[in-house]
């Protein structure tokens, strides 16, 4: 039971899981617009991108209030659990799956039925594309150069005064409320191009 409650054990477990039914159900064969690989890739955007938002969402409506309630609780436990422990795995997964999804769809974008250029330009028929590909671009911005350096000060992994926590709280705030609100149309684009 040790492997399977394992996080290493789960990922595993599932990719053989998705690798048989892919292979026993021909799966590929649904996407006759692309190959194999391009529905392989398709289905780990997807899969990061779930990691990505699903932590997002995470941390703006369950781990934020909960610090700001444990905070404001002067005979509870305290925040310091989730901020020593807690938060900064979450955050490596949170920008581990950032990356990811943003590197893959620009991957999908180098396919010559659609190309980078396309879909950033809003090209005719490459609108709905493009605007799932511009969102994603400003979320993987806001977490890697505005959410995650802010964090690091938060939590006190790089040296800040109180002063800049206080700033750094509220630039982490406004850039991670950013990226809830855009991707819901965000999401909506990555399903509707494949409608």
């Amino acid at each position: 039971m040790g492997f399977i409650n394992s996080v290493k054990g789960k990922i595993l477990i599932g990719f053989i899981l998705a690798i048989i039914a892919m292979f026993t159900l021909n799966m590929p064969a649904f996407a006759s617009k692309i190959t194999t690989m391009g529905a392989i890739l398709v289905w780990l955007h997807v899969l990061a991108g779930i990691v990505w938002i699903g932590l997002l969402y995470y941390f703006n409506f369950v781990q934020v209030p909960g610090m700001g309630q444990a905070l404001a609780d002067t005979d509870g436990p305290g925040p310091a659990a989730i901020g020593k422990y807690i938060a900064p795995r979450a955050l490596l997964w949170f920008r581990m799956a950032a990356a990811t999804t943003w590197i893959l769809g620009l991957a999908l974008l180098m396919n010559p039925a659609i190309g980078i250029v396309n879909a950033f330009t809003f090209a005719p028929g490459f609108e709905v594309i493009g605007l799932g590909s511009w969102l994603g671009t400003i979320m993987a911005f806001n977490v890697w150069f505005i959410i995650w350096p802010n964090q690091q000060k938060i939590l006190g992994l790089k040296t800040a005064t109180a002063e800049q926590v206080a700033k750094a709280k509220k630039s982490a705030a406004l850039a991670s409320s950013i990226n809830v609100i855009l991707s819901i149309p965000m999401l909506l684009t990555m399903l509707a191009y494949r409608l």
